[in-house]
C-alpha cells in the first residue's frame, strides 16, 4: 500500500506543477527521489496524501510506534526555518516537530485533526481562535526566525510584477494595495517571529484546542499576521454585500477592530496589511494556476476599494 500511495502522491505533485506558471519541475524531481528514501529510513507507512496547496502533497503516515504523522518533503533549505520555529515553539501554539532531515528537506510533524475552516467558516469564530494562538506563537525568539526582509516591500514588488499580468480586472484594488504597501514600508519593523500565513486552513484541531501548522517564520510585526487572518473571508464578504451594500466591508471593519484589540496593535495597520495580502494572494493564485480562487480574492478587494 505504501508504494501505491507514494506513486499517487508523485503523480499529484506533477499535476500541481503542470498547472502552475512557475517552474516547479525541480521540486517534483526532488520529491519523487527523496520520499521513498525518507519513508524507508524513518520506517514510515504512508497511508494517504493531503489535498490542497500548490507544493508537492504532504503524506499521511504512520510511524513505527503506531503514531499518526505528516511527512513534508521540499528541496533542501526550503523548510529549515519551519523546523527551527517548530523546535523552538515546542508545541506552544504550533504543531509538534517529530523529525527533521535538513539534507533531504524532510519534515515530520504530529498528525492533527480537522481545520478551523471546516469547523468554523465564519470569520468572527476564526478570530476568536487564531488571535490567542498567535500571541502564543509570537513567543518564539527572534533569533529562530528568518531575518527581517521588509515584507511590505516584497509585497509591493509582487504588485508591480504580477499586477499587470493578472490584476487588470481589479484596477482600484491594485492602486490602493500599492498605496498601502508604500505606507507600510515606511515604518515596518521586526518585532516577533510571524507565522506568515495564519489563515483558518493552517489551524488544526489538537485535542480540545487548536494548533498552527506551516509557519513561514520570518521576523515582522504582529499586525501582519493579524491582517492575514482578516484576508480570507471572500465568500462571507460577498454574501453580505449581496444582501446589503456595504455590509461585507462593515463586517471586515468590525473584525479588524476586534483583531487589533486582541493583538494589541493599531486597527488601521491590520486593515492595510489585510488588503495588501488580499490582492497579492489573488495575484499569486493566478500565478500558481488557480484563476478562479484568484479572481475571488481580487473581486472582493475591488469591492472593498470602491
Amino acid at each position: 500500500m505504501g508504494t501505491d500511495v507514494i506513486e499517487a502522491a508523485v503523480a499529484e505533485a506533477r499535476r500541481r506543477a503542470d498547472r502552475s506558471d512557475r517552474d516547479l519541475q525541480g521540486h517534483v524531481v526532488h520529491y519523487a527521489q527523496t520520499v521513498p528514501v525518507v519513508v524507508s529510513r524513518w520506517r514510515l507507512n504512508p497511508v494517504g496524501w493531503f489535498e490542497g496547496g500548490v507544493n508537492p502533497p504532504p503524506l499521511d503516515v504512520v510511524t513505527e510506534q503506531g503514531q499518526r504523522a505528516v511527512l513534508k518533503v521540499q528541496p533542501p533549505g526550503e523548510q529549515d526555518v519551519v523546523a527551527r520555529v517548530l523546535r523552538a515553539a515546542d508545541g506552544h501554539g504550533y504543531v509538534r516537530l517529530l523529525g527533521w532531515s535538513a539534507p533531504d528537506g524532510a519534515l515530520l510533524t504530529q498528525r492533527l485533526g480537522e481545520s478551523l475552516w471546516t469547523s468554523s467558516p465564519r470569520l468572527a469564530d476564526q478570530v476568536a481562535v487564531v488571535a490567542p494562538l498567535l500571541r502564543e506563537a509570537w513567543t518564539v525568539p527572534l533569533t529562530q526566525g528568518a531575518p527581517f526582509a521588509a515584507k511590505a516591500s516584497g509585497l509591493a514588488g509582487i504588485l508591480r510584477d504580477l499586477g499587470p499580468r493578472y490584476g487588470t480586472s481589479a484596477p482600484r484594488a491594485l492602486k490602493l494595495a500599492a498605496d498601502y504597501a508604500q505606507r507600510l514600508t515606511a515604518d515596518e519593523r521586526p518585532e516577533v517571529v510571524c507565522h506568515g500565513d495564519p489563515h483558518a486552513g493552517n489551524v488544526l484541531r489538537r485535542g480540545e484546542g487548536w494548533a498552527l501548522i506551516d509557519p513561514d517564520g520570518f521576523a515582522g510585526e504582529p499586525a501582519y499576521d493579524l491582517g492575514v487572518v482578516l484576508r480570507d473571508a471572500c465568500h462571507e464578504v460577498t454574501a453580505a454585500e449581496s444582501q446589503q451594500f456595504g455590509a461585507g466591508v462593515a463586517l471586515l471593519r468590525q473584525q479588524c477592530v476586534r483583531l487589533a484589540e486582541l493583538g494589541g496593535v493599531e486597527a488601521d495597520r491590520v486593515w492595510q496589511w489585510a488588503f495588501v495580502e488580499r490582492v497579492t494572494t489573488g495575484l499569486y493564485l493566478h500565478w500558481f494556476g488557480y484563476p478562479d480562487q484568484g479572481d475571488s480574492f481580487l473581486s472582493t478587494a475591488e469591492t472593498i476599494a470602491e
